[in-house]
Order: structure tokens, then C-alpha cells, then sequence
């Protein structure tokens, strides 16, 4: 089979397991992924009569810079020196909430994925895998 573009472009891909094309987990890299960890209020907002309940832009901005904060220090605290990351706010279920944490050495990647894999983030457990993503600009 030959490899998925989009799995190796973006770490993600929206057939999942159904694809015909091959995702290559990597063993090493410096990129990890965080699946579905961020949760954008204006997404997932809903009263009890089906209607969207309105969050401003302000308050979507406070709790995005919130969010990025927290899981910046922690990563760099806990497991290394981290170069980049990116939170994904797409709405294509492959991608949506996904963040991305690029760390500057692969040693600190691995790590924090076995730590990761055992622990909690608002109410979920958090499934971290490493990424073969390496340039986000892609």
C-alpha cells in the first residue's frame, strides 16, 4: 500500500483505520498529538432546546489563551523545551480539538506520550501519540 499524504501532512486523517492508504506511525519524533483535547465553547455550546447558546469572541479568546497557557507550561514543565505548538480548531472530526506539541528533543516526545496516555484533562482521558508532523506551516 502506498502512504497516506494527509496522515503524513497533518498527522491525521479522515478515513481513520478505514483508509486504503498506509498511516505510518512514527517509533521517534519530536511532534506529539493530542486527540480531540480542545474544546471550542462556540462548537460545543448548546442549550437544552437545541439552540446555540452565544459565547463572544471575547470569552472565546480568553478561554482559548486559557487553555493554550495551561498546556504550554505543563508540557515545557513536566517533560522538556518545547519549539512549537498548535491547536487545532477545525470542525472535520479527524482534526477537531487535536493539539500539536513540537518539543526540541525527540527524547522529551516519547516521554511525555507514556505519561500522557495515563492521565485526565477536563472529565476525558487523554490518548497522546507521536506525529509525524514536523512543519507546521504545511
Amino acid at each position: 500500500r502506498v502512504n497516506c499524504s494527509f496522515y503524513f501532512k497533518i498527522g491525521a486523517c479522515r478515513h481513520g483505520d478505514r483508509c486504503s492508504r498506509l498511516h505510518n506511525k512514527p517509533t521517534f519524533s519530536q511532534t506529539i498529538a493530542l486527540l480531540n483535547i480542545y474544546r471550542n465553547p462556540q462548537n460545543s455550546s448548546q442549550s437544552a432546546d437545541g439552540l446555540r447558546c452565544a459565547v463572544s469572541d471575547v470569552e472565546m479568546q480568553e478561554h482559548y489563551d486559557e487553555f493554550f497557557e495551561e498546556v504550554f507550561t505543563e508540557m515545557e514543565e513536566k517533560y522538556g523545551e518545547v519549539e512549537e505548538m498548535n491547536v487545532c480548531d477545525n470542525l472535520g472530526d479527524h482534526l477537531v480539538g487535536n493539539v500539536y506539541v513540537k518539543f526540541r528533543r525527540e527524547e522529551d516526545a516519547e516521554k511525555a506520550v507514556i505519561d500522557l496516555n495515563n492521565r485526565w484533562f477536563n472529565g476525558q482521558p487523554i490518548h497522546a501519540e507521536l506525529s509525524p508532523v514536523t512543519d507546521f506551516r504545511e
